[in-house]
């Protein structure tokens, strides 16, 4: 049978939904035919009781038809022609599960669950997963990327703090000889988990900004004077 259109659908999701994986429901509205009230007529007693005057005619079908152009030539021309089945709007949820360390753009298919028209196979319904901007980290392939700030001395003498991973564990960052501003911290497997094999993940990259004092004290002028002599 012919197959009626494919319907496309955008679901938000977060960077936490796809680090943690999550199982999201997208409702839509779709076209449904009404069962058992085709041929009936509308307002009668019967058409009421079997619930269909919450249904409308279905939209015009288009059947082939043969026309006699000349003797001996016929043509195939399609016509559109009323409906004869009821149609009505109904919610549909679908249940969406979304995998740990899926991309942005992916899609995730429901067979037949496209509007419904009379004497046609439905389409599929393809959700298209949309991230939401991360107020922390960005993601690029299957690596994390975020930023952290130190103060000056931490910088010359080394740190130590904490970040929260999309997971709400607590990822340590070190340091214990001179960060220079702007520089990369490479976390082995602490970024996102590669969608196929969810047990390998990709690094998180820790980009260090260093708050400089805005002025020094007099004593602080000389101490850093005489450290650096």
């Amino acid at each position: 049978g012919k197959r009626g259109p494919d319907a496309n659908v955008e679901l938000r999701v977060t960077l936490e939904d796809i680090y943690n994986g999550v199982l999201k429901q997208a409702s839509i509205a779709r076209r449904v035919v009404c069962r058992g009230c085709k041929d009936l007529q509308p307002g009668s007693a019967q058409f009421n009781a079997k619930g269909c005057n919450v249904c409308n005619r279905c939209p015009p079908e288009t059947r082939m038809v043969q026309r006699q152009m000349a003797p001996g030539f016929v043509v195939q021309q399609q016509e559109q022609v009323p409906s004869k089945d009821f149609c009505k709007q109904e919610r549909a949820t679908l249940d969406a599960q979304v995998e740990r360390g899926m991309a942005d753009g992916a899609q995730l298919t429901f067979e037949r669950m496209s509007e419904q028209t009379p004497g046609m196979i439905p389409g599929d319904v393809h959700l298209t997963l949309k991230v939401t901007k991360h107020k922390t980290f960005e993601r690029r392939g299957d690596d994390l990327h975020t930023e952290l700030t130190v103060s000056l001395r931490e910088a010359l003498l080394g740190f130590e703090k904490s970040i929260t991973h999309l997971d709400g564990r607590s990822v340590t960052v070190r340091r214990s000889g001179v960060t220079r501003p702007f520089q990369v911290v490479r976390l082995k497997g602490e970024g996102m988990p590669v969608h196929t094999v969810p047990s390998q993940s990709g690094d998180m990259h820790v980009k260090v900004n260093v708050a400089f004092p805005s002025e020094l004290s007099e004593e602080q002028r000389q101490a850093v004077e005489a450290a650096f002599r």
